[in-house]
């Protein structure tokens, strides 16, 4: 266990960002545009960690800590180990990529440097909120998370119901907010302390009634994050009208904030006391979840909204994986977030070309893209074969684990029907990449050239779904080490 000052570098870098970026003002200084620094804020801000890498292997963790607020022992106290590492990795790639995408997507927007200002600080949220290693830190970064996409989709999204959708999406995902600030606040006063260290010491002398329900609340309040049915009303509206840019952070970055939620809270710091209860009930919601986002698909005409479903399901996979409580599982649960984070990024960044280039979003006004634009088709095909869970590509690794740790559970029969839920994803994946690409091409379709800021990254995102996929080894020391974690006697 190593003290590293890097820490606070790593977390402050965005931010740093946000405010420069946000003073650097609509016109270019010094021939460079506010977007462009941002990008470069979001590139530098991968120097801490790799510099940190070498000091997170198997159970070392790097930990800061200093005072915040003294008068009630709260410190400013983080943690990089093996559970946040690959999260840390997924949200800083995203968001570059992100931040990269939108040099083209938003180039032509008003007020572009608040709006990057608010990418970064939506960025440093994230982290934020995977490095926190105090409860009334992550809950603030938590908010953050929620102010600065909230501001991103009432400030720059797409559509005459934006504003009514901005306020679904902060008063849904905020009532989940307020689930969590019960249960912690009550964590917090029968441990006698917000440091997440000492609750997790505490955490066997604990109330055990008192810890169930306290780990039925944060299971619910991430859930809304995780935006598995029936609490995902906000995500394809959400989804829907915000810039592309946003739309990738949200579903390939800030979904997965739910998940790790579900890793850290109720499973390493209560040491799994009070979730072995909602197993089977969670297994069930998830293939629910799962079968209910690929017909939602299926049934949609947007675009958009076809990949927006998709996480529905896809997350789906995700809690089923926590709830099988055994290291394949919980390993794939990691593996599959991160494969989400490459694979959704890859999809929405390819509706978001066929969108620019074309000016149409619907699927029945959209068809023959294969003859104009054939390597933007190539890309989506791959992420929709790739999101299927076929090889060679990463979501194959992450439905493997999936697959033997549901059969592997309590209850193996759960596991049996969890492997037949990619016949449903590859029907409207594999349907809506054949549709855009195949289809009869509707009069009046004449493709715009792509910009390289916006098909660099797709390209960038394809070529990674193909190299985790052939080359998993890497990855999946990193998920079982995560894994390790979760097991008996591997907590904080």
């Amino acid at each position: 266990m190593g003290i590293s000052w890097l820490l606070p570098g790593l977390l402050g870098l965005p931010w740093v960002g946000a405010a420069v970026v946000a003073l650097w003002g609509e016109r270019p200084r010094l021939r460079l545009r506010a977007d462009h620094l941002a990008c470069a804020f979001a590139a530098v801000s991968w120097l801490p960690l790799l510099l940190m890498l070498g000091q997170v292997k198997g159970s070392d963790t790097t930990l800061f800590r200093a005072p915040w607020i003294p008068t009630v022992g709260i410190n400013l106290a983080l943690r990089l180990d093996a559970l946040s590492l690959p999260l840390v990795v997924n949200v800083l790639a995203v968001s570059l990529l992100a931040l990269w995408y939108g040099l083209g997507y938003l180039r032509d927007k008003p007020r572009l440097h608040v709006c990057n200002a608010l990418l970064l600080a939506f960025m440093g949220s994230m982290l934020g909120t995977l490095l926190a290693d105090d409860a009334l830190l992550f809950l603030v970064f938590w908010e953050g998370m929620l102010v600065a996409s909230s501001l991103l989709i009432g400030g720059w999204g797409e559509g005459e119901n934006r504003g009514r959708i901005t306020l679904k999406y902060f008063l849904y995902t905020q009532i989940g907010s307020l689930l969590l600030l019960v249960a912690l606040a009550r964590l917090v006063g029968l441990a006698g302390s917000s440091d997440l260290s000492v609750i997790a010491a505490k955490a066997s002398e604990l109330p055990r009634e008192e810890v169930r329900w306290i780990a039925a609340l944060m299971v619910i309040g991430f859930c809304v994050k995780l935006a598995v049915f029936p609490v995902h009303a906000w995500l394809p509206d959400a989804h829907s009208v915000a810039p592309m840019p946003v739309t990738v952070m949200l579903a390939a970055a800030m979904l997965s904030m739910g998940a790790y939620g579900i890793l850290r809270f109720p499973l390493v710091v209560l040491h799994g006391q009070g979730f072995e209860a909602l197993q089977l009930p969670l297994m069930i919601l998830a293939l629910v979840s799962q079968v209910y986002g690929a017909l939602m698909a299926l049934a949609s005409h947007d675009i958009k909204r076809i990949v927006a479903y998709s996480s529905v399901s896809q997350m789906g996979y995700v809690v089923f994986a926590l709830a099988s409580l055994n290291p394949q599982g919980m390993g794939g649960a990691v593996f599959h977030v991160l494969s989400h984070g490459i694979l959704k990024a890859l999809l929405f960044m390819g509706v978001g070309l066929v969108m620019h280039a074309t000016g149409r979003r619907q699927l029945e006004e959209l068809g023959g893209l294969y003859r104009t634009m054939p390597g933007v088709m190539a890309g989506l095909s791959i992420g929709a074969i790739a999101i299927a869970g076929l090889p060679p590509f990463c979501g194959f690794h992450s439905e493997w684990l999936i697959f033997t740790g549901g059969i592997a559970s309590r209850y193996p029969v759960l596991g049996y029907i969890e492997v037949l839920i990619p016949l449903l994803t590859a029907g409207y994946a594999v349907w809506f990449a054949i549709r855009l690409a195949l289809g009869t091409s509707p009069k009046g379709i004449l493709p715009h050239p792509d910009l390289p800021a916006m098909s660099w990254p797709f390209y960038v995102l394809v070529i990674l779904a193909l190299v985790v996929g052939i080359f998993p080894a890497p990855v999946y020391a990193w998920v079982m080490d995560a894994a390790a974690l979760l097991l008996p006697g591997g907590g904080l």
